[in-house]
């Protein structure tokens, strides 16, 4: 086959691999629906119907609800509001849902309620005898407590102190009773369980509060012995001494000291600085001392005398000499002051730090003295720590012991009912309306899933893809014909009462592609497919009447000897046929039959044979074709199946051309790979293949052709 023939196909078909949109999922879809609709409304049938029956059966149940508020609060047993500002706590009311349906209080409802030999509690339980020991009696009603339990229910209303408390039973009555019977019963049990529990726990509380007392007592008693040994005084900041209180004061004068010496040491440090920098008289203290201001005026006065008396006299002048015997005198003076001056702060500076050496002593041994009492101060403590603690645990106790004798001598509950059960007039069990709905979206469900096992476990061909997958190019596409359409005449006849149908349309593009296949359209062409019941004898013939229809002469040779199908198509009989032709015992012009439609020629089988001989391998056959080949402008070879049949393998080989008919969704895809191999092995001509029988709404018809909008362009007359 040549690339036109490709090209050709290509033209109406879809590449491999291309996507599929939304809309070609849901046509497939609805395709495999209209196919396997019956299995699917069987099994929808018949699951809702059993699923109705047992739902109709199922006894109806009455659901009564006690509301009952707990408080788990101690003040509560006192018969007074719950101080709280969060939320409950979710551990508490759920251990109070636990408690609420107990088997204690189970137990308790079926002696209150004679419960013992209830038909709907005790119905599958072996009867009592007639005079029953107390263990058998006892054992019976736990049996019947468990079966209640299961038909109790209590749940908390959200963040609330609040617990519904639901029993359900067939009678409405007996649900209001049983509800009401068992929030009694807790109630009941808060309160023999509280007051109980507060008595031994006021007997303890008593004993222990005795016991309290003496050691708080000792523990005083101990502490003022060890403060009056260790010379202690208690203070309101704490227990101190006399040393304690010295230490401070002798601190403070301490620092003060330190830094009046400080301060001294560093004038004089500053003094000698100033000496070796600049002499004595560079000493701020020096020139700070009132004498030393007085010395240097004089001296300014004496300098000032000497520079007039020098310029007068001269040098060596009794006045000048005189003047500088003042002014050695004078610088000696200077000179005796400045030094007494820093002699006065060593001997200050000196003073200071000998003074703070003196506190700092006195300190340190006030210190010593501390640490020695320091360990007696930490002891002390330690008792009057322990004294504190047991008088708080005195008075915490007698608090918690008054409120526990209040709550053992109160018959207040911790719990109240905010509303009782009523018989209810309606069941709530089943809800027949929602579990039909369910029953029937799970029918539906089982067998949509079902039709979708098969449809995945078919083993057929859907898609142009899937046989592109084989090697094949697909020709065309044939639809499958409605039932009643089948019922009446042979599919054949529908392009003669159908000439312009989708039908007869897609016999006209098989003779399309077969005439664009070739520079010469083929002459011989075989049908053949891989299993009975494929279509080709209803194809070969119609392919032979479309071809007549465009004035062609077609011969039609029916070449399955063992179950020929021509003749039942054309309606037809006949007496002679090809076995006789082959055989020499008629001529060919003898054994061609007319058809209905003009052009068209057919050489039957008159009777199936069942025979081992090879009617085809020899050289009749192809002295028949070379006989009738110039007389017909095609001759169509109807031939057998290729599975099973090794007639139509020799066939194949004597046409020009091969087409392969494939039924759609039906024919496994193994055996056309096998068919497939033989024809290559034979080396026969295969142009491609047709689908046949196909859903005309799944893609496979759609796609090769035209597509399902194109459906009433089509005259189905």
């Amino acid at each position: 086959m040549d690339a036109r023939v490709a090209d050709g196909a290509e033209f109406s078909a879809p590449q491999l691999g291309e996507p599929e949109n939304v809309s070609s999922i849901v046509q497939s879809s609805l395709g495999v629906l209209r196919r396997r609709w019956r299995m699917l409304a069987a099994i929808t049938i018949v699951v809702f119907g059993a699923a109705t029956i047992l739902v109709m059966m199922m006894p109806p149940k009455f659901v009564a609800v006690t509301r009952v508020r707990i408080d788990p609060s101690r003040s509560a047993a006192m018969g007074q509001l719950t101080e709280q500002s969060s939320l409950p706590d979710q551990a508490v009311v759920e251990t109070e849902v636990s408690v609420v349906k107990s088997a204690e209080s189970a137990r308790a409802v079926v002696q209150q309620l004679n419960l013992v030999n209830d038909k709907e509690f005790s119905g599958k339980l072996a009867p009592l005898p007639r005079n029953p020991t107390p263990a058998q009696l006892a054992e019976r009603v736990d049996a019947v407590a468990a079966n209640l339990s299961a038909a109790v229910s209590a749940e908390r209303e959200k963040s609330t102190y609040i617990i519904d408390l639901s029993a359900r039973s067939t009678d409405s009555v007996k649900a209001a009773r049983i509800a009401n019977a068992f929030a009694q019963q807790y109630i009941e049990s808060t309160v023999n369980r509280r007051t109980g529990t507060a008595q031994r726990q006021s007997n303890f509380l008593d004993k222990r509060l005795s016991e309290l007392a003496d050691e708080a007592a000792a523990a005083d008693q101990k502490l003022a012995q060890y403060q009056a040994s260790a010379g202690l005084v208690s203070l309101s900041s704490g227990n101190t001494t006399v040393t304690d209180q010295q230490i401070a004061p002798l601190a403070s004068q301490l620092a003060t000291a330190e830094s009046e010496a400080a301060a001294a040491r560093a004038k004089v440090s500053t003094a000698l600085a100033q000496i070796r920098t600049g002499g004595i008289e560079a000493v701020s203290a020096v020139l700070n001392s009132e004498v030393i201001r007085n010395l240097r005026a004089q001296r300014a006065q004496l300098l000032a005398a000497k520079s007039e008396v020098s310029t007068r006299y001269g040098p060596k002048h009794p006045e000048t000499m005189k003047v500088d015997e003042q002014l050695r005198v004078l610088d000696g003076q200077l000179n005796d002051e400045a030094k007494r001056v820093i002699s006065g702060l060593q001997s200050e500076a000196s003073a200071a730090t000998a003074r703070a050496n003196s506190l700092k002593s006195d300190l340190a041994s006030l210190r010593q003295q501390r640490a020695e009492v320091t360990r007696s101060s930490a002891q002390a403590e330690t008792y009057q720590r322990q004294a504190d603690a047991s008088k708080a645990a005195y008075d915490r106790l007698a608090q918690q012991a008054q409120s526990t004798s209040q709550a053992a001598q109160s018959s207040l509950s911790q719990a109240s009912v905010v509303e009782s059960a009523t018989p209810p007039t309606r069941p709530s069990e089943p809800k027949k309306n929602l579990l039909l709905a369910a029953a029937f979206c799970l029918a539906f469900a089982l067998g949509g899933a079902t039709i979708v096992a098969q449809e995945i476990m078919s083993a057929g061909l859907k898609t142009v893809t899937d046989v592109r997958r084989l090697g094949l190019e697909v020709l065309a596409t044939v639809p499958r014909l409605e039932s009643p359409f089948v019922s009446r005449s042979p599919a054949a006849s529908y392009v003669v009462k159908h000439p312009m149908g989708s039908f007869s349309e897609a016999f006209r593009v098989i003779r399309h592609s077969l005439a664009l296949g070739a520079r010469q359209s083929p002459r011989v062409i075989a049908i053949t497919s891989t299993l009975p019941n494929e279509g080709k004898t209803s194809s070969a013939l119609s392919l032979a009447r479309v071809m007549a229809f465009a004035g062609e002469r077609t011969l039609v040779i029916d070449t399955d000897l063992r179950r020929a199908g021509i003749l039942s198509s054309m309606g037809v009989e006949a007496s002679i046929g090809l076995t006789e032709v082959l055989r020499g015992e008629a001529s060919v012009e003898d054994a061609i039959i007319k058809d209905q439609v003009e052009n068209v020629f057919v050489l039957p089988i008159a009777q199936t044979i069942f025979s081992p001989e090879d009617m085809f391998s020899g050289s009749a056959m192809p002295d028949l074709l070379a006989k009738v080949r110039d007389h017909f402008d095609h001759i169509i070879l109807d031939c057998p199946p290729l599975l099973g049949v090794a007639d139509a393998r020799t066939v194949a080989t004597l046409a020009d051309a091969v087409i392969l008919m494939i039924r759609w969704n039906h024919t496994p895809k193994n055996a056309i790979k096998s068919a497939l191999s033989w024809l290559a092995m034979d080396k026969a001509n295969v142009v491609g293949a047709v689908l046949t029988m196909v859903d005309s709404y799944v893609e496979a018809y759609g796609a090769v052709y035209y597509s399902k909008k194109y459906k009433k362009y089509y005259r189905e007359q």
